[in-house]
């Protein structure tokens, strides 16, 4: 992980963020940027939550480690979303693994710090608000097309957003559990993919077709 201060930012990095210095409402003296490569952990499900965070750019994915050991991806965040919003409002005490799927850009507070400056700032409280409504409607949209939809139409969602530079790599096991089905049912489904080159395996990877599968996932948005 790399992070800077805004006043040291590379200059590659100014588009990318300055439309994003008033996000938290604060002095930029107050924040930093972090970088995150595609693998790299976020936050470890041993540690603290000690930044409130916003991604700018990338992916991760939001991991819950049961008392046995298992584990279940419970959210896939995205750009321009915040991560520790329920630590921040002091209601999630569970803490969870995030993990980065790409190469991932975050401006960031110290949360101690936001809670002193933001806790009373009504602008943005209210788009903190929204911010949770919309993600609460995405949830509950993505439940029900995950009952709805055919294996093949989710799956094709799941590689379109899990995929890095066309090549996507997860696990069949974290796949299946995440769309609800059985590990046989999936490689089935998976298959039928490879079958129709819409997947090409090249090593431990595999290589995907983005437009037969942007045909294949229809409206679904994985969240």
């Amino acid at each position: 992980m790399k992070k800077y201060s805004i006043p040291e930012l590379p200059f590659n990095l100014i588009p990318k963020v300055e439309k994003y210095f008033n996000i938290f409402y604060s002095p930029l003296s107050d924040m930093e940027i972090e970088c995150f490569q595609a693998g790299e952990t976020i936050i470890s499900s041993n540690s603290s939550i000690t930044k409130f965070r916003f991604m700018i750019e990338g992916k991760a994915k939001i991991i819950l480690i049961h008392e046995d050991g298992k584990q279940s991806i419970v959210h896939f965040l995205k750009s321009e979303e915040y991560l520790g919003e329920l630590t921040f409002l002091d209601i999630e005490k569970d803490h969870k693994e995030v993990i980065a799927i790409a190469d991932s850009i975050f401006i960031s507070i110290d949360m101690d710090v936001a809670k002193i400056n933001l806790s009373n700032n009504s602008k943005f409280l209210f788009s903190l608000n929204q911010f949770i409504g919309k993600k609460m409607i995405a949830r509950t949209n993505f439940n029900s097309k995950n009952q709805n939809y055919d294996l093949r139409n989710r799956l094709a969602a799941y590689i379109l957003f899990a995929q890095d530079n066309n090549i996507y790599r997860k696990k069949h096991t974290e796949t299946a559990e995440y769309l609800g089905v059985s590990y046989r049912h999936l490689l089935h489904t998976f298959k039928e993919f490879i079958d129709k080159k819409i997947v090409i395996k090249e090593g431990k990877n595999y290589l995907i077709d983005i437009e037969a599968l942007k045909l294949l996932s229809l409206d679904i948005q994985i969240v």
